[in-house]
Formats: structure tokens, C-alpha cells, sequence
């Protein structure tokens, strides 16, 4: 009897911890679905951005191709690298069926993520992905104007990790901000979420 009420009390902590997270993220999803500015120029010619090329980041990256936009960082052991993946695969998919459609990965790790960093990282995908980096100012900046959420999660000594929105934004060929691609949402929904992009 003890060992059916321990085994109730565990399963009770479990799914209570399990509907905290997902609480806790759908609370993100929601947020930066809300605080997305409808264009994407609105921010990013105010700042001092580059790519993993050294070269200058601004509104004329987002100009007359659609893009999908991730903020993440290289040190992520899985929702990072499985994003960038699914998106790169997925767009290699339809090559011949939408407009030529850009990614851009925005780190939020600056301190680690340099450029040189940011371009061996970025080898390991196709040349769909842009990898973007800044001062520690400006990508605060970007990422509170788009809504992102994160924080530093002290791992060992001197190391840690980053919890984050993991939400993709979807910027039509005009810069304007057209939705979001959940974590984890179903391929063929993230399909046709992407095909509908290319038609703006």
C-alpha cells in the first residue's frame, strides 16, 4: 500500500513538473509571437551586426527573399543544431516548388559565438544558413525587441548553458513579419507554413 502511495506521489510530481515546462514554453511561444515587430527594419539597421563572413548585417539582407529567422547559440546540445537541420533539409525539399528562402541563425552567446566561431559552426549546413553575430548589447536589443526569452544556466565550473525561445520567425520578401514555426511542430505543417511564405 506504502509502495502504491509513493509511486502515486512520484507520477503526481512528474506530470506537475512535465506541465511546468510546458507551461514555461508555450508562455515563450506566445510572447514572442506578441512582441515580433511586423518588419523586420524596424531593429536591424539600428545595430552593429555581421555574419559568420564579417560582413555588415542589415534590412537589405531580408529584401526580396523570404527568411526564416532562429536566435539560438552553437554550444545548444539539440533544439539548435535539430532546428537548423529540419529547416535546411525541409527548404532543399522544395528548392524547385518556392522562391529562393534564406535562414538566419542569430545567435544569443555572443561571448562564445564569434565570427570565426559562428563559421565553422555554420559549415555543417547548407549555404541557406546565415549566421549572425554582435556585441552583447546589441543582440540584447534584438532579441528584447523580437521578445526572445533567455538566460544563462550555470552548468561546470565556468561553463554554461542557455534556456530560449526556440521559436522560428517567418519575414515575407517585404520585411514583414508573417508567423511563427513552433519547436517540435509537425513537418508537413512547417511545410506548408513555408510554401504559403514564399506566396506573399
Amino acid at each position: 500500500m506504502k509502495k502504491t502511495k509513493k509511486r502515486i506521489l512520484l507520477f503526481a510530481i512528474i506530470v506537475s513538473f512535465l506541465a511546468l515546462l510546458l507551461s514555461t514554453f508555450f508562455l515563450s511561444e506566445y510572447l514572442a509571437r506578441q512582441n515580433a515587430p511586423k518588419k523586420i527594419t524596424d531593429i536591424i539597421n539600428s545595430l552593429n551586426l555581421i555574419d559568420h563572413n564579417g560582413i555588415s548585417v542589415t534590412s537589405n539582407n531580408f529584401k526580396n527573399q523570404p527568411s526564416l529567422i532562429f536566435f539560438g547559440f552553437t554550444h545548444c546540445p539539440e533544439v539548435c543544431p535539430t532546428t537548423l537541420t529540419t529547416l535546411d533539409t525541409i527548404l532543399q525539399d522544395l528548392n524547385n516548388k518556392i522562391i529562393q528562402t534564406n535562414i538566419f541563425f542569430i545567435t544569443l552567446d555572443p561571448e562564445r559565438d564569434t565570427q570565426i566561431h559562428l563559421k565553422e559552426y555554420i559549415n555543417y549546413f547548407s549555404k541557406n544558413i546565415t549566421a549572425v553575430t554582435g556585441s552583447i548589447k546589441d543582440i540584447k536589443k534584438l532579441s528584447k525587441n523580437w521578445g526572445i526569452f533567455y538566460e544563462k544556466i550555470s552548468t561546470d565550473k565556468d561553463e554554461y548553458t542557455l534556456n530560449h525561445t526556440a521559436s522560428v520567425f517567418m519575414i515575407d520578401k517585404q520585411g514583414n513579419f508573417k508567423g511563427t514555426i513552433a519547436w517540435g511542430e509537425n513537418e508537413q505543417s512547417i511545410i506548408q507554413k513555408i510554401i504559403k511564405l514564399s506566396t506573399y
